[in-house]
């Protein structure tokens, strides 16, 4: 069995169970059960039907036209963090969901998919069976760890999902040449995991969220909103132009900082230097690598350090609420 190409040790203080966190690094465990591959076989193509050969069948006008991952797709998250609550106690589970959705509604009693490693031939196929959405248009199929790796997927491997055992409405398979994939099947490789974003994923999880409401300008005594690894509620304050408001951030007495805001949601964020004057402090605000819903994009800005009083300047939005995870490195 093949093993990851680095052991990741990201810090997650917060532990699966639910307990509380320090500064120190923890290593997060994922649940201690495993979820079997329904009907997985040693890589026999799922769905082959008997006497049918659903290669030659031209019958079936049906699409691809859309998935996720996209066809092709290159550094895919090989896996997606949520809470586990089917235990006795909650845990932090590791799985990757994939979905693909269809020019025509398909025949909802065939769902059934082959997951394959073209990476390393060795491996046995992985026979997963999907949920067709009410339409019967959209398949979702759910990736669980596997039996020898706390990882659904492993990272930098190329993996394909033949799509063989489905079947229009009409019962036909699939043709390759009209299915939208190219080869009839969705390919796509994964990429390397980044311990930083899970560990704030974790406190998305697990964290009680701090409520706070922003303040309606600078002078409005914004709340203070500069802890490490706290995941904070805000409610702005409305505006002509939507939602807004302000809360503020104070630098480290003795060292200068990169810090990182996780949001739940994309967000107009403007930092400023208020000890300096209001001087207007260089920020990056950027989508996220999908690894658990409570992450959608980040802000990164570097501060100085010396008590120095920052503030974070929010919308216009439409969204009245929204929530982030602090990280000061």
């Amino acid at each position: 069995m093949r093993l990851s190409s680095a052991a990741f040790l990201f810090a997650a203080c917060a532990t699966l169970t639910l307990s509380g966190c320090d500064d120190e690094p923890t290593p997060v465990t994922p649940d201690a059960g495993v979820q079997t591959d329904a009907g997985a076989d040693a890589g026999t193509d799922a769905g082959s039907d008997a006497g049918t050969d659903a290669g030659t069948d031209a019958g079936s006008t049906v699409t691809v036209t859309a998935s996720q991952p996209a066809e092709g797709a290159t550094d895919v998250y090989p896996l997606e963090m949520y809470p586990d609550t089917s235990g006795e106690k909650p845990l932090i589970a590791f799985r990757k969901v994939l979905t693909l959705t269809f020019s025509e509604p398909m025949d909802a009693s065939r769902a059934q998919v082959t997951l394959r490693d073209r990476t390393d031939a060795t491996m046995p196929a992985r026979v997963l069976t999907g949920t067709w959405s009410e339409d019967a248009r959209t398949l979702t199929v759910t990736v669980p760890r596997t039996e020898e790796s706390i990882r659904p997927l492993e990272v930098s491997t190329r993996y394909t999902v033949a799509l063989d055992a489905l079947r229009d409405a009409a019962g036909h398979p699939l043709n390759p040449a009209t299915a939208g994939l190219g080869d009839g099947a969705l390919d796509f490789t994964t990429g390397e995991r980044d311990p930083v974003m899970e560990h704030a994923c974790t406190h998305t999880l697990v964290n009680t969220p701090e409520a706070v409401t922003a303040g309606r300008t600078p002078f409005d005594f914004p709340p203070d909103t500069h802890t490490g690894h706290a995941l904070y509620a805000v409610t702005l304050r409305a505006g002509e132009a939507g939602f807004g408001g302000y809360t503020g951030f104070i630098s480290d007495p003795a060292k200068a900082e990169q810090v990182t805001l996780y949001l739940n949601q994309e967000m107009a964020t403007k930092v400023t230097n208020d000890t300096a004057g209001g001087t207007d402090v260089a920020s990056v605000l950027a989508p996220a690598r999908f690894i658990c819903a409570g992450i959608t994009h980040t802000v990164k800005f570097p501060a100085e350090a010396g008590d120095q009083i920052y503030l974070f300047q929010f919308g216009p939005t439409p969204s009245e609420k929204f929530q982030f995870v602090l990280e000061r490195e």
